[in-house]
């Protein structure tokens, strides 16, 4: 009888931490809408066939926010404006709805739709042509696109909204909401009950998706990359025992099963990340082929399909590794390929696979679970719906979870390894080019904070410290990354970092409002018109007192920095010949805000300074540092005069400023968002070369 070959599918559930852990807003609303959809649409798959045995590696930090969606305990800004009813929206809204509801496959969706692809062509112009029910229309087919169309044709009236294609009612509207936010509830108990079956295997990652040789130690990449490296290194062992500790835990105790397998974040593997992956539990894990074939030269590609024990102080645990061309095909290739072709190709390799066996043996398919299907036809299913059923009647293939697969094939013993990734074998991606060693010098300076601050701080603070300890804000820095999401990115990553000392209160470092991007020019210019002497107040903007000042209106959607409404409505700066002044008009929530504390940076050639006003205990207080005179007033705006002499500059000096605006206990609004604003201060001749006749 012809060996058995387990083909074993492991489906990375996961998305980074997009949650700003003190406001419980998502800055990115992927993770609820990939569960709508593709997440969703592979548990509907299995439903649909139960002999399709598979293991799904969910992502802490990916179930932590769908748990939160399921308890109305996270929003974002597409949600909100999804949800609401068109006549509600204002005109900024509905901007900002037409600007982020295109967020689709162009091919797959957008151009097989007529009514979609007519709005896309009304994208550009004036918010005021928009009627409401072409808004109604985006809200709905932007809804609809990201909802699992196999759950909402089973949804009583689902199969209609499925087939309309434009006049969407209110009605409509909601049933689409509901459909969506119901599917997003019911991820996690489907997936439990999926796994009580015997149907699914669930393994996890550490909490958030850290590198874990590179939490161990930054000099790891040194064995397989020759590029410069931080310095000093990051070297925090019980962070990535904390990351697999609790990520395993938290797993667990949510979906109440245990959990064995671990797939280390981006395969990343080292024999002291292995040794700490056995010491935190779990009886298997995974990488890439690369990991092993390099270390077993000259031996047949069919030491591939059987697993290793690697022994470690921790105990022996037991390691696959993904077939990298299969695995790559589905993700990268299939797309383009009709279903039956794709499927006739991918069967071809299994039988070659089994045909080559002299025992037992296991095939392992690694890759994500969401982003593939965003180009395929139908967004996958009629591909992944044929190949498990190709799968089922092969013979002497099963469709089998990786725990399962273990249990009836022989291991043998790893070979000494070096450290690396499912990425070309190094680490490349998320250290080694100057902007990830950057990242990598801004978390071990905060990391090195966090281990001063006290017990309790430590506590408040330490999520949003595993948060920016994760792989994902890496991924995108370097020069191969896209502008636009590198930013978003960008900002996210030093939101963590900055949350870190607003939970357990203390003040953000000048460099975390540094972009690590090393991008265009980063510094708005603000050049006032003339000299002024305005009173300082804190009444309303009056013209006569302020004409001369330069306005700039804050952008309230611009960044992770600035998410939502606006904290702060406008900023006016001027100076006269011996001070600057600034006038900030709160919103009117941010000015009431109990905890309001505001602070203006500056930075002058004798160094920083700032300015801070803060409400606490009812009481308005404010101060400058180094001390100063400082003239100020908060009432139905915020003025402030700050003298030459007090920030240390001297007339015809260029000085930076950064404006800081928190309260609710985190940072509402950052101006600019990133970078700083520049203003070059009147020369000792201003008068002379300003006259007038």
């Amino acid at each position: 009888m012809p060996p058995i070959l387990a083909v074993c599918f492991v489906w990375h559930f996961h998305q980074p931490q997009y949650q700003d852990l003190t406001s419980g807003t998502a800055l990115l609303p992927w993770t609820r809408l990939h569960c709508a959809r593709n997440y969703t649409m592979m548990l509907h798959l299995l439903e649909e066939q139960p002999t399709a045995h598979v293991t799904i590696n969910l992502t802490p930090v990916l179930a932590a926010q769908l748990d939160a969606y399921a308890n109305d305990k996270c929003t974002d800004e597409w949600l909100e404006l999804s949800a609401r009813r068109v006549d509600e929206l204002d005109m900024d809204q509905r901007a900002r709805l037409v600007a982020m509801f295109f967020d689709v496959n162009q091919q797959r969706v957008i151009e097989q739709d007529s009514r979609y692809r007519q709005l896309s062509l009304r994208r550009s112009g004036p918010i005021k042509i928009w009627s409401e029910q072409e808004l109604r229309d985006l809200q709905c087919l932007f809804t609809r696109a990201w909802t699992c169309s196999s759950d909402l044709r089973e949804r009583p009236g689902g199969a209609i909204l499925l087939g309309k294609t434009r006049d969407f009612t209110e009605e409509d509207h909601a049933a689409l909401v509901d459909a969506q936010h119901d599917l997003v509830r019911d991820f996690l108990p489907r997936l439990a009950g999926l796994c009580r079956s015997g149907q699914v295997e669930v393994a996890t990652s550490p909490y958030a998706h850290p590198i874990l040789p590179l939490l161990i130690d930054t000099d790891t990449a040194a064995v397989v990359q020759d590029t410069p490296l931080p310095h000093p290194a990051f070297r925090h062992p019980e962070d990535a025992m904390q990351q697999l500790r609790f990520g395993k835990q938290y797993v667990e105790h949510l979906l109440q099963l245990p959990i064995s397998g671990c797939w280390p974040s981006e395969g990343s593997v080292s024999p002291q990340a292995v040794t700490e992956i056995a010491r935190a539990g779990f009886s298997w894990t995974a990488t890439d082929e690369d990991i092993l074939l390099r270390e077993l030269p000259g031996e047949p590609r069919s030491v591939l399909y059987h697993p290793y024990r690697v022994q470690t102080t921790a105990g022996d645990i037991m390691m696959v590794f993904r077939d990298r061309a299969l695995s790559d095909a589905i993700g990268f290739k299939y797309a383009s390929k009709t279903t039956d072709s794709a499927v006739s190709e991918f069967m071809g390799h299994v039988r070659a696979v089994r045909d080559n066996l002299d025992r037992p043996g296991m095939l392992s398919i690694i890759m994500d679970g969401e982003n593939a299907w965003e180009f395929y036809p139908g967004g996958g299913v009629q591909f992944l719906r044929a190949l498990y059923t190709a799968l089922a009647s092969e013979s002497d293939v099963r469709l089998m979870t990786v725990g399962d697969a273990l249990k009836g094939v022989l291991a043998s013993d790893m070979p000494a390894f070096r450290p690396g990734s499912w990425i070309d074998g190094n680490f490349r991606v998320w250290i080694g080019e100057e902007e990830d060693n950057k990242a990598w010098e801004y978390l071990r300076a905060t990391r090195e904070d966090w281990g001063r601050f006290s017990p309790a701080e430590q506590e408040r603070s330490c999520m949003s410290l595993l948060a920016a300890e994760g792989s994902d804000w890496n991924w995108w820095y370097g020069r191969e990354r896209t502008a636009e999401t590198s930013v978003q990115f960008d900002d996210l990553y030093r939101r963590h970092l900055t949350n870190v000392y607003m939970q357990a209160g203390h003040p953000v470092p000048d460099q975390l409002f540094e972009p690590v991007l090393d991008s265009e020019s980063l510094t708005v210019v603000v050049e006032p018109a003339g000299l002024m002497n305005p009173r300082i107040d804190g009444g309303p903007v009056t013209y006569l007192d302020w004409a001369s000042g330069r306005c700039f209106q804050p952008d309230g959607g611009s960044g992770a920095m600035n998410s939502g409404a606006p904290a702060v409505t406008s900023l006016r700066i001027g100076y006269s010949l011996s001070a600057i002044y600034f006038l900030i008009q709160l919103a009117p929530e941010m000015a009431a805000t109990e905890d309001l504390r505001v602070e203006v940076r500056l930075s002058s050639l004798a160094g920083a300074s700032r300015f801070i006003v803060q409400r606490e205990g009812g009481m308005v207080t404010g101060w400058t540092e180094p001390p100063g005179d400082t003239d100020w007033a908060l009432q139905k705006t915020l003025q402030i005069k700050l003298p030459f002499t007090t920030i240390r500059a001297q007339r015809g000096e260029r000085v930076t400023f950064t404006v800081l605006v928190s309260g609710g206990g985190r940072l509402v609004a950052t101006i600019p968002v990133r970078g700083v604003m520049s203003m070059t201060l009147p020369e000792t001749d201003y008068e002379l070369q300003h006259w007038e006749v």
